[in-house]
């Protein structure tokens, strides 16, 4: 009995140092990995030629499509900390600069995990101490938010594009609609019932354990929670947005009901796709060919496209974030 005691206090001594590790050391932690990725990605990438040959023919005219999604990746990452710094209204004002290196700082620590789910990690590094762990609950509600905007308007895109497509693709539509419809219920009923569930959880015998996690979404109103996900479907519209022009800049030719109903499946895809950030590339390239190169034969152009658009959105901000994290860990 004794050993058995002794096995158990060490248990929780090496949990209790575990979670004593500060939230700096973490992020610097996940800022490394994050690194160590891209690189192991960037050497083993081995579509350099095809890359190389596909810049070396674009006419000069294209370039104005790379600039438009440049033009739009600070007001993508503008919105994200718009939504973020109304989510942490309830717990601590932050100002939008403030919000925005948070944001940044999210992407970095979110590189390597799944699904991204890591960049709780650099967010909750700019709150006060004791505001850290409603940040986590947050940060989980902030991703919840997009991924239903991506179901909700990838589902109407995906049948319209497979009703069109009908006989080109083997797929179970129907099977797949309807586990996906039925995940987009449960996500809107657990979204839209998350303050209640909080009042409900302080009655609960777990309350004292994780009421520092779920108070904060008692204080949302209906109305709060509606303008967050009109804030998400912004941003979404935007992702969208920046993904045609990024085709057009790679020459792929088609018309905008094609993009349309293409765009939003690829992404409705690669949301229900479990991915690492520094994977998504791959992910997002493969699942482009097959989607988008329905309409079009233009596969190299595709791949590089979905490609680039990740490098945009997510590399570069990456990179970025990594400083705002060096400085933040120095101060």
């Amino acid at each position: 009995m004794r050993h058995q005691h002794s096995i158990s206090s060490h248990e929780k001594d090496s949990k209790s140092q575990f979670l004593k590790v500060p939230i700096k050391v973490w992020g610097m932690i996940f800022l490394n990995a994050a690194y160590s990725f891209l690189a192991y990605k960037l050497i083993t990438f081995n579509q350099y030629a095809e890359f190389l040959n596909q810049w070396k023919q674009m006419p000069f005219s294209q370039f104005w499509w790379l600039a438009a999604v440049f033009l739009f990746l600070p007001f993508n990452w503008l919105i994200e900390s718009f939504k973020w710094k109304m989510m942490t209204t309830h717990i601590q004002k932050l100002s939008l600069k403030f919000s925005i290196r948070a944001v940044l700082a999210g992407i970095s620590t979110g590189f390597f995990t799944p699904n991204r789910v890591g960049e709780m990690v650099g967010r909750i590094l700019f709150l006060k101490p004791e505001n850290r762990k409603a940040g986590v609950t947050l940060s989980l509600v902030n991703s919840l938010t997009q991924n239903i905007i991506m179901t909700f308007c990838g589902i109407p895109a995906c049948i319209v594009f497979f009703s069109v497509t009908s006989g080109r693709m083997k797929f179970n539509l129907n099977l797949y609609l309807l586990m996906v419809g039925v995940f987009l219920i449960g996500l809107c009923l657990l979204y839209f019932f998350l303050p209640n569930l909080s009042k409900l959880l302080k009655n609960s015998p777990l309350a004292l354990k994780i009421r520092e996690f779920t108070d904060c979404l008692g204080a949302f109103s209906f109305g709060e929670l509606i303008r967050i996900m009109l804030i998400s479907l912004f941003r979404y519209i935007v992702f969208c947005i920046q993904f045609s022009f990024m085709l057009r800049f790679f020459g792929v030719e088609l018309n905008s009901w094609q993009l349309l109903i293409s765009i939003p499946t690829t992404y409705l895809f690669v949301t229900f796709t479990p991915s690492f950030a520094f994977s998504e590339v791959a992910v997002r390239g493969s699942l482009a060919m097959l989607i988008i190169g329905t309409f079009s034969n233009q596969t190299v152009s595709i791949a590089l496209a979905g490609m680039c658009i990740w490098i945009v959105n997510f590399v570069i901000p990456m990179m970025v974030g990594s400083v705002i994290m060096m400085r933040k860990n120095k101060l």
